[in-house]
């Protein structure tokens, strides 16, 4: 993930990235189906797909 955001895969980049999916996970708008592997939940919208 942090290679697709334009940063470097430091360990501090990367678990903060892993922090922040987390708590999308909590919020609803990401999935984790296994740990470290996330998606977007079936009700948000995905690009272009938006309002």
């Amino acid at each position: 993930m942090a290679g697709c955001f334009g940063l470097e895969p430091a360990p501090a980049k990367v678990e903060a990235l892993r922090s922040k999916a987390k708590r999308l996970v909590a919020r609803g708008w990401l999935a984790e189906s296994a740990p470290g592997q996330f998606t977007l939940t079936k009700d948000v919208a995905g690009p272009g797909g938006g309002s």
